[in-house]
Formats: C-alpha cells, sequence, structure tokens
C-alpha cells in the first residue's frame, strides 16, 4: 500500500498497530487529500482478506481447552472524514 501511495504521489502517513483478535500487526494510514476515488481504488486493488488458522482457548463447561479457530483477516477498513477542506501547515523554518 506505501509502495502505491508514493507511485502515485499520494502523502500518508503509516502507523503500525496490533490487531485485538488475531494479534497480527497491522498498517494503518492516514491520508488527507481530496483525491478521494483514486485512493479508494488503489486500496481495493492493493488489499486482500484471506483466512487464516488460530489457536484459541474455549470453556467447555469444565475447563479451558485448545481450540482451531479459522478466521478473516485482511482488507481494509476506510473511514471517510466529512471536512470540506485540506490544510498543511508547514510550521516555521529555524537555520
Amino acid at each position: 500500500m506505501a509502495a502505491s501511495f508514493k507511485k502515485h504521489k499520494i502523502q500518508a502517513t503509516r502507523i503500525d498497530a496490533e490487531g485485538l483478535v488475531s494479534s497480527r500487526r497491522l498498517n494503518v494510514f492516514l491520508v488527507g487529500t481530496d483525491r478521494v476515488e483514486e485512493v479508494l481504488g488503489l486500496v481495493e486493488a492493493n488489499c486482500r482478506e484471506r483466512t487464516i488458522e488460530m489457536e484459541d482457548k474455549e470453556y467447555n463447561g469444565h475447563i479451558f481447552v485448545d481450540v482451531q479457530r479459522t478466521i478473516v483477516i485482511g482488507g481494509a477498513t476506510v473511514f471517510l472524514m466529512g471536512e470540506a477542506r485540506l490544510m498543511k501547515i508547514k510550521g516555521l523554518y529555524n537555520e
């Protein structure tokens, strides 16, 4: 995803996170742009869902037992914020 944003000159900030269900590494991108449809197209072209097998514990009424679960991970969740303007603040330049 990051390479695709760079290739198309879309400014983004990547934040590393960890999933709560699978405890796997997640990439979260913050993108500020007015090119919403282009960004959504890039996300759709670069993200894929997949299934993984995961060990979990389940209470069977007496004890906790190990179980294998198949879960779906991947894809993308996109939040579109409704602000009508895009601002970039460069701050002061100190030599």
